[in-house]
């Protein structure tokens, strides 16, 4: 199922009730809700960069330009912070719009999608991530509402977004463990060079050390010998 089925799916939400009349009051919503979670080996710094900047999904999710050509993708606010939103229009993707509602620079995004023009009532989500076992469990989950003869639909679509839930979660994790790789072994250089420097400057002061200590010496042994040479003269003085 991609985005547009869905939001059809949604649309029979508001759409059903005219066709086939109004639906029993016991039937009239059904909550839906997926997640999937995955272990990424990667710092929340790197992980929150590709979710909390909207420009990045495309690389990392199932819904981009290699999927829909034809899409047009329109971002607005800053990148990272709350407001930062991401809006679509494709013949496979159709229209959408996701905005940032909430952002934690150890923990992850909340948002809210829509999924139907104009509007109407937003499904909401999340992207959190929680230490564990050495790495990160970053869960995605996501959460609406279908009205009437829609509730049908409820488990097709739990299938279908949590199909694509993992498939996103799975290319965020390469692209963030090989993020990783690379800032681990820029700082395991720079570690080492920052060593290798401290160690230069503490061979240097120990060689200086020792030339102090060399010099002292001498200065020591000249003192001494011009003590003796004095006290020579001074004896040759007395027995004259």
């Amino acid at each position: 199922m991609n985005l547009r089925a869905f939001s059809l799916l949604v649309g029979l939400a508001f759409t059903a009730p005219a066709l086939f009349g109004a639906a029993p009051a016991a039937a009239a919503s059904k909550s839906w809700h997926v997640d999937r979670s995955v272990q990424i080996n990667a710092r929340p710094e790197i992980l929150l960069a590709q979710v909390a900047d909207l420009h990045n999904w495309n690389n990392w999710t199932v819904w981009n330009s290699e999927y829909d050509p034809e899409c047009v993708w329109t971002y607005s606010g800053e990148p990272g912070q709350v407001g930062h939103t991401m809006e679509w229009d494709g013949k496979e993707m159709g229209w959408g719009k996701l905005t940032l509602t909430e952002v934690n620079p150890t923990g992850g995004i909340k948002y809210d999608i829509w999924l139907m023009k104009p509007g109407g009532d937003a499904n909401k989500g999340s992207i959190t991530f929680s230490p564990t076992n050495g790495g990160m469990q970053v869960t995605w989950s996501d959460d609406g509402q279908l009205k009437g003869i829609s509730k049908l639909f409820a488990k097709k679509i739990e299938t279908a977004v949590g199909a694509d839930f993992e498939a996103n979660l799975n290319k965020l994790k390469v692209i963030t463990e090989a993020q990783e790789a690379v800032k681990a072994s820029e700082e395991a250089a720079a570690a080492a060079a920052k060593a290798a420097e401290e160690a230069a400057a503490a061979a240097k002061a120990a060689e200086e050390a020792a030339a102090a200590a060399k010099a002292a010496e001498e200065a020591a042994a000249a003192a001494k010998a011009a003590e003796e040479a004095a006290a020579a003269a001074a004896k040759g003085k007395k027995k004259k």
